[in-house]
């Protein structure tokens, strides 16, 4: 899946005492993160922590203590994933209840933000386009699948969901801050979309 890195010529903020990092406090260095993007309103469980009624469908990244096997559920779809030292994933689970765990190229850059994006339409090839920049941030992300890009931060910045020239859905004023990361996912079928972003977190343990 080709990516873009996207240099931003835009104006930014002034940086914020609390742009300290997410995923900075995390006691084992070995620690992974794993999370689920199932069907909104649905339940999951990465290990033993467990996931009522999310929202969106998206939950907090889990900190996986050491690496190895990880028991993921998600409504019907089930999953025994082996995760790395350092690394974050995600289980995605369409519709039809079928889950994929994907690798997620999470940077934790000290100048930049995450931004992670979700193709959970029925289009082929989206791309996630920044209109301020008239640039493509990440290109051609395949049905099902996600891709990561390292932004420039701070910032707040107006994301497109493009299929070519065609925009299939908007997720404005999206707030970027460094070390840290956004989600952005794209639901929809048959002409109708929509799109939604999040801040990545990490569940209370």
């Amino acid at each position: 899946m080709k990516r873009f890195i996207l240099a931003l010529c835009l104006t930014t903020t002034a940086a914020f005492a609390q742009d300290a990092g997410l995923y900075d406090d995390i006691a084992s260095p070995d620690a992974s993160f794993v999370r689920v993007i199932a069907p909104p309103n649905g339940v999951a469980m990465v290990q033993t922590t467990s996931f009522d009624a999310l929202d969106t469908g998206l939950s907090p990244y889990v900190v996986v203590d050491e690496p190895g096997d990880v028991q993921i559920s998600a409504g019907v779809a089930e999953a025994t994933a082996t995760v790395e030292a350092g690394k974050f994933y995600t289980y995605v689970v369409d519709d039809a209840g079928a889950g994929e765990l994907l690798t997620d190229d999470i940077t934790r850059s000290p100048g930049q933000a995450d931004v992670a994006f979700y193709n959970l339409s029925d289009v082929a090839a989206v791309d996630l386009y920044v209109p301020a920049a008239k640039a493509v941030a990440i290109a051609a992300v395949a049905a099902g699948k996600g891709d990561a890009v390292a932004l420039k931060a701070p910032l707040n910045v107006d994301f497109e969901l493009r299929d070519g020239d065609t925009v299939l859905a908007t997720v404005p004023a999206v707030d970027l801050k460094r070390r840290e990361g956004v989600t952005i996912v794209l639901r929809g079928k048959g002409g109708t979309y929509t799109a939604f972003s999040a801040a990545n977190a990490l569940a209370v343990r």
